[in-house]
């Protein structure tokens, strides 16, 4: 019997920043500080300082129009909150800086100033805000490929001898994106930054935005002191990177302890709840080989309040670390989708409790364990709100439903399964997929009370349940395959499960993955692949794509297939595992193949991993990845 409720098992569970996470993290929370009200409904972004001098508290609060709209009569900005008492009551000390500075050999004024991360150093006593900014004459449809100087964005850095200013803004922003167009590759927009002191000079972390490929990275740059010169940026982390790296996330804020910067960085799907974490040593944080991710997943969950309806919005959790213990503001959506920001906090050395939470927010979630069973017994204790499924056996094709922000799991990634659908009220329905998502009931009934105790027990076809310790119901199942167990949310729904027992026989599982999930793992314009009806794809949509384009999966197991259609007009296809390169296909034939198996092979360990592909000549098909491990 193995309870994957208890966080040693935390790492049979998958975690996808689309998929969903069912995260074991410990935050508990503490207040919430910031409720938006018009014209600033999306109060979203926030770092959070603890003054080494009065041991105060400050929130640097980002204010936005709602939908983050660029309005000349109410222009983003910061306000400061501070709290005395360790985060339990706040006070708002208003907007930080005055309208009408203007950056030296500039037209127009920078008022947009929303996102804003305190650095305080030692040896001058100086406290220094690093904050982005936009000019007035600003505008989303041109922001992400200025013209001209009158169009630009990017980061600034301004000093005061109090965390509470007032402070004065450096004449020049550090960052210019109209200055640095076309030097960060594939991104097109640098802004959020944070500011970090080393022993020899100082590290400009920026996020980076890559616009219609909806893809984010992290890139630095460094100066001999705030002032600068600051040298050109570099981008560290993105999906470019040879291994295994979840998409899409978002970094900010960062923070540094124990001699390390971190950058946790946020899922931007629907249903917000998945996080990633990423750290290396400060003094070799500006070279890319020098970070490894340090949580995928089990960083934080979302709670069944009205003040976080629609999970974290805007950015992750970033704080402080202060007596061993780890402070952070987050920032959500209400159920006005007004924003709001509150403090949470656990022990740092102990990141993860026994019991783990799944949400479901704009969009639905599903995980499945890493682990397959026949025959099993399976005792739960749960806590529900909404919508759950309690998935017996999952067949499902995982990954998005397309390759933007805001995306959601693929209506396959539900197909091909027998699930157990439970309500908060009671009431429950069995009932199994086809592989095109076609449901049929097979049993329903109503526990009469919330349900917060489930057995189910399979034995060859047989399935009995029972609910808070009654005989629920049963069914003859007509898929016996071996398959994992899998949990689920519905939109806006949720759940607490502090006991998932399962006995029986564990057997090989098999996962696969659509092609927008290599879409967005690569971080591809939508725009640049093509369709084709004729060819007959295995994962549902699938893409045809030339030269200078290619996929990326990111995923968890021992082997894998990939599954590919052939046709007279298609090319070469190589295929590469965490950047080195393990095989060709030649996808031509002289006539058009239905989707199968093109290539097989094994990773060098079970763990995560990275699968590209690629075109060495012609055009190649994206379709579907199988992965496998015991």
């Amino acid at each position: 019997m193995t309870d994957y409720a208890k966080k040693e098992n935390a790492g049979r569970w998958l975690r996808h920043p689309v998929l969903g996470d069912p995260s074991f993290d410990a935050f508990e929370k503490i207040s919430t500080l910031h409720r938006s009200r018009p014209p600033y409904e999306f109060g979203v972004n926030a770092s959070l300082f603890k003054d080494p001098k009065s041991g105060c508290l400050y929130v640097y609060a980002g204010l936005y129009p709602a939908g983050y709209e660029i309005k000349a009569d109410a222009p983003s900005h910061f306000v400061l909150y501070r709290s005395s008492d360790g985060g339990g009551k706040w006070e708002c000390l208003g907007k930080a800086f005055e309208d009408g500075f203007v950056f030296d050999g500039y037209p127009e004024a920078a008022d947009h100033c929303p996102d804003a991360v305190m650095c305080f150093d030692e040896d001058s006593g100086k406290y220094w805000l690093a904050y982005d900014w936009c000019l007035n004459t600003c505008v989303w449809n041109t922001i992400h490929q200025p013209a001209d100087i009158a169009a630009d964005s990017g980061a600034a850095l301004a000093w005061s001898l109090s965390p509470q200013g007032p402070f004065q803004r450096l004449p020049s922003p550090a960052f210019s994106n109209f200055a640095q167009r076309g030097r960060l590759g594939r991104f097109t927009r640098g802004y959020a930054s944070t500011l970090i002191k080393r022993r020899e000079d100082w590290l400009l972390l920026l996020l980076c935005d890559s616009g219609d490929r909806f893809s984010w990275g992290l890139a630095c740059m460094t100066a001999p002191s705030p002032e600068g010169p600051w040298s050109s940026p570099r981008v560290i982390l993105s999906v470019d990177r040879d291994g295994y790296f979840p998409a899409p996330v978002e970094f900010y804020p960062c923070f540094e302890h124990g001699g390390e910067v971190w950058a946790p960085a946020t899922s931007v799907a629907k249903n917000r709840n998945y996080q990633a974490v990423w750290a290396a040593e400060k003094e070799a944080a500006h070279l890319p080989e020098a970070w490894s991710m340090r949580f995928d997943g089990n960083y934080w969950h979302s709670r069944n309040l009205p003040e976080e309806r629609c999970g974290l919005w805007g950015q992750t959790p970033s704080g402080f670390v202060h007596d061993g213990q780890f402070t952070v503001v987050y920032p959500s959506l209400d159920e006005k989708r007004r924003g709001t920001l509150s403090i949470a906090s656990r022990a740092w050395d102990e990141p993860l409790r026994d019991g783990f939470a799944l949400t479901g927010h704009g969009g639905p979630s599903v995980v499945p364990l890493l682990c397959a069973y026949r025959d099993f017994t399976l005792d739960c204790a749960l806590e529900i709100s909404g919508t759950v499924e309690l998935i017996l056996k999952y067949g499902g094709i995982l990954g998005p439903d397309s390759n933007r922000s805001d995306a959601m799991p693929n209506d396959l990634a539900f197909a091909g399964c027998t699930a157990l659908i439970l309500e908060e009220n009671g009431r429950f329905r069995l009932v199994e997929r086809d592989s095109k998502g076609t449901e049929t009931t097979i049993a329903n009934g109503d526990a009469g009370e919330p349900i917060a105790a489930l057995r189910a027990v399979l034995r060859g076809s047989i399935l009995t349940f029972d609910m808070n310790g009654k005989r629920a119901g049963g069914a003859e199942l007509a898929d016996t395959r071996a398959l994992p167990l899998a949990v689920a949310t519905h939109a806006f729904s949720g759940f607490r499960c502090s006991s998932f027992q399962a006995a029986g026989e564990k057997a090989e599982y098999a996962l696969r993955y659509n092609a927008f999930d290599a879409l967005l793992g690569a971080g591809q314009r939508l725009a640049d692949w093509e369709k084709d009806a004729s060819l007959d794809f295995a994962g549902g949509e699938g893409f045809i794509g030339g030269y200078g384009l290619f996929g990326k999966w990111n995923v968890i197991g021992s082997r894998f297939d990939l599954h590919a259609p052939r046709a007279p007009d298609l090319g070469t296809m190589q295929i590469l595992v965490d950047g080195e390169a393990v095989g060709k296909v030649d996808l031509c034939t002289a006539k058009a193949l239905p989707s199968a198996v093109v290539f097989s092979a094994e990773f060098a360990s079970f763990g995560r991993h990275a699968v590209v592909v690629k075109s060495l000549g012609g055009h190649i098909t994206l379709d579907m990845l199988t992965v496998y491990a015991s």
